[in-house]
C-alpha cells in the first residue's frame, strides 16, 4: 500500500500529437456508452490529430490531458460556443474520462484545470450540454460550481432515439481590484 506521499500524481498538461490515439480511445469509449457525447460515430486517430494540431494553433480553445505515469486518464476541451462576436467570450466545453478512471477525481481535476485556463484567457462564462442519463456527468458540474439553466426535451437524435439535453453554465468569477486601505 502506497503512503499518500507516494501515490502517483495526476498531471494536467496541454495535449500534443503525440497523445492522438489515446484521446481518440477515450472519446471512442463514450461514443461505445451513448451517454457522454452527442457524438455517435468513431474518430480516427488522424481526425483526432488535426483536433489536436487546430488547439495548438488556437490557444484560445485548448484540449488539457489528465496522465497519471505516463497514462492519459482524460481529457477536457475548451470550443467556441457561438461565432458571432458579441458572444465570443463564452465557451463550450466537452469533458471525457477513460472508463477505468471514473469516478477517481479526474474529471473534477480536468474541470477544474479548464475553468482556470478559461478565466485566464478571458472566458465570463462556460457552458455545457449533457444527456439527461449522464448523472455522473450532471453530478460532477453541480459539484464544480455549475447550474442547470435549461433542457432541451427529445433533442439529442442517437442510435437508440431521442433524448433529452440539460443546458447547464458556469460564470466565471470576476478579479476584482482589492480595495485600498
Amino acid at each position: 500500500m502506497s503512503a499518500p506521499g507516494t501515490r502517483p500524481q495526476l498531471q494536467i498538461r496541454p495535449a500534443s500529437e503525440e497523445d492522438a490515439a489515446a484521446l481518440c480511445e477515450i472519446f471512442n469509449e463514450a461514443v461505445q456508452d451513448l451517454r457522454e457525447t452527442f457524438d455517435s460515430d468513431p474518430r480516427s486517430v488522424d481526425d483526432q490529430r488535426l483536433r489536436i494540431i487546430a488547439a495548438e494553433q488556437d490557444p484560445k480553445h485548448p484540449i488539457l490531458i489528465a496522465e497519471v505515469r505516463n497514462w492519459v486518464a482524460g481529457w477536457v476541451t475548451l470550443v467556441p460556443y457561438d461565432s458571432r462576436i458579441s458572444l465570443d467570450d463564452i465557451g463550450e466545453i466537452l469533458i471525457y474520462v477513460r472508463r477505468s478512471f471514473r469516478n477517481y477525481g479526474v474529471g473534477r481535476q480536468l474541470m477544474r484545470a479548464i475553468q482556470e485556463s478559461a478565466a485566464r484567457l478571458g472566458y465570463r462564462k462556460l457552458i455545457g450540454r449533457i444527456l439527461v442519463e449522464n448523472q455522473d456527468g450532471l453530478l460532477l458540474c453541480r459539484a464544480m460550481g455549475w447550474r442547470e439553466v435549461g433542457r432541451h426535451s427529445a433533442h439529442a437524435r442517437l442510435n437508440d432515439g431521442l433524448h433529452d439535453v440539460i443546458l447547464i453554465e458556469y460564470v466565471i468569477p470576476t478579479q476584482t481590484a482589492p480595495c485600498p486601505p
